[in-house]
């Protein structure tokens, strides 16, 4: 197998991304990616990162090969946890409080938390696409909703709510331990208390 052909089969593994360091750590000349945009074969999509010219790409993935700090919360955490049936419109990432988000372009909203925070419920998950990427699991989700509640869409609110009382698989004492942390759990146990009612 050549050189074009191990990049062309990396790409169908990766949903249509392919990084230059990932050739390095491959030991494939990068030159073969400059070649390959020469050709049309690939679109050189940002420093270091080329996506396939031959359709569609994970964009989910693609965010976070450029950006490892970011990690999908809100109602981008929700649709990867196929938890909603909303198709983000934009995607929604949590970072710390000072980190530069020189990296972070495009239809993205960016959330903020200090330092404290930012790892709980840090959880892997897999897009569509089967590519794996940081998001926050369903429990720190929750929170997030609850804390921020002035700021989200009331339908959207009240279905992830009332969808995650009845989940199967919830984990309260989880809920409740993020609850702690994120100095919410009068809130959380107060709107669980209504839902159960």
């Amino acid at each position: 197998m050549n050189y074009v052909e191990k990049i062309k089969e990396k790409i169908k593994k990766s949903g249509g991304v392919i990084t230059s360091k990932e050739l390095k750590n491959s030991n494939i000349p990068t030159i073969y990616l400059t070649r390959m945009v020469g050709k049309g074969e690939l679109i050189r999509a940002d420093r270091g990162i080329y996506i396939d010219s031959n359709g569609d790409y994970d964009e989910f993935y693609f965010f976070h090969s450029r950006c490892r700090v970011g990690v999908f919360s809100y109602v981008s955490a929700l649709y990867l946890h196929q938890f909603t049936d909303i198709i983000p419109g934009e995607m929604e990432v949590t970072v710390y409080k000072g980190y530069n988000p020189h990296r972070i372009s495009g239809s993205i909203r960016i959330h903020y938390v200090t330092k404290g925070i930012y790892d709980l419920g840090i959880t892997e998950c897999q897009t569509m696409f089967g590519n794996t990427v940081k998001a926050y699991d369903l429990e720190r989700t929750v929170c997030d909703l609850i804390k921020n509640r002035s700021e989200i869409e009331t339908e959207l609110f009240s279905k992830t709510i009332n969808k995650y009382a009845r989940y199967g698989n919830k984990d309260l004492n989880k809920l409740y331990e993020y609850s702690k942390k994120m100095k919410i759990y009068e809130k959380v146990k107060e709107l669980l208390e209504i839902v159960y009612e």
